[in-house]
């Protein structure tokens, strides 16, 4: 098993990957011989899986395992994972933002016993949108799942062996990364990491495909979306019931009023719709069931190269049999 092992997922990246497969090997070279890099193609239509492919060819450290299609970045990232072998991981996205000469600093920090050290991102070089959006959805997504995220981490981070292996373990289809992480648990630490810009090409994840990652992680790994319907339909209910009883108040008074259509047009179109979007949230929820009750693999492969050996997810399904077994 190498000491280090490097994962991060590809998207159309032939622009930057032969100087991101130049600057990591130049980093983890300065620490030890005996890493990896493990590249996951996650759909490119680009050169990228060429030049992976060739990079391979030239040097065995080099891992490349490319998805039949377009999977999903946080799916990338967990294949990567399931096929690194390292007592250390390293993952960081390869647009070069996330530069790998802090990688040292990262492994030093995880020596002194952390088994995770996460990189927050200082002078992000995202645009002024990006940034509010990220911090709305993370104010709201630790208000909901009462967590702590902190929209300065990305993926950029150092993972011990074991938390690897427990994150293999975990194959629901609903894959939001950072929350994976927090459920495993495991002692944590974090540095302060400069944010560089993109080395070359265009983000690829543009604000609609954020949105859905967003909506995605809030219904993924949290039920109080559920319980807040509920509560609005008891203050609904609570509502109509003071209603009433001002209703039979007003007529014991003698002093019945005929109401206007517009008032009860506004309550049954209000009612109305609390009671669709209700439907509508439970139904979501029914449909996440639904996918995962197809017990579908997260992700096809359709070639690699170099890889191999005691895989992380190799040794999960190891530790999931003898589970069951018990």
């Amino acid at each position: 098993m190498p000491l280090i092992s490097v994962v991060s997922p590809v998207y159309n990246e032939e622009a930057c990957l032969p100087e991101f497969c130049r600057r990591l090997h130049a980093v983890l070279s300065g620490i030890t011989d005996d890493y990896e890099i493990v590249l996951v193609d996650d759909g490119s239509r680009d050169k990228s899986w060429l030049l992976i492919a060739a990079n391979a060819a030239a040097d065995a450290r080099l891992k490349g395992v490319r998805f039949s299609r377009n999977f999903g970045h946080h799916v990338a990232l967990s294949a990567g994972l399931d096929h690194c072998t390292g007592d250390y991981v390293v993952i960081l996205d390869s647009d070069l933002q996330d530069q790998p000469e802090e990688i040292p600093r990262l492994y030093q920090h995880a020596r002194e016993g952390y088994d995770m050290v996460l990189a927050l991102r200082e002078g992000r070089r995202h645009g002024f949108i990006k940034q509010l959006l990220a911090r709305c959805f993370y104010t709201l997504f630790n208000y909901l799942s009462d967590g702590s995220f902190d929209p300065r981490v990305g993926v950029y981070r150092i993972m011990s062996r074991r938390v690897v292996i427990e994150l293999a373990r975990l194959r629901e289809n609903a894959r939001f990364f950072s929350g994976l992480v927090d459920w495993v648990g495991f002692s944590r630490s974090s540095i302060t990491v400069t944010h560089a810009p993109r080395f070359a090409g265009e983000s690829k994840y543009p604000l609609m495909r954020q949105l859905l990652l967003a909506f995605d992680a809030i219904l993924g790994y949290t039920e109080r979306p559920l319980r807040l319907a509920v509560y609005l339909g008891l203050l609904f209910t609570a509502a109509g019931i003071l209603w009433a009883l001002r209703v039979v108040f007003v007529a014991l008074l003698g002093n019945i009023a005929v109401s206007g259509y517009a008032s009860i047009m506004s309550a049954v179109l209000v009612v109305g719709g609390v009671n669709i979007a209700t439907v509508g949230i439970v139904g979501l929820y029914v449909g996440r069931i639904f996918r995962e009750v197809k017990r579908r693999p997260l992700y096809v492969i359709a070639e690699t190269c170099n890889a191999g050996g005691a895989t992380a997810l190799s040794q999960a399904i190891q530790l999931n049999q003898l589970g069951a077994s018990n």
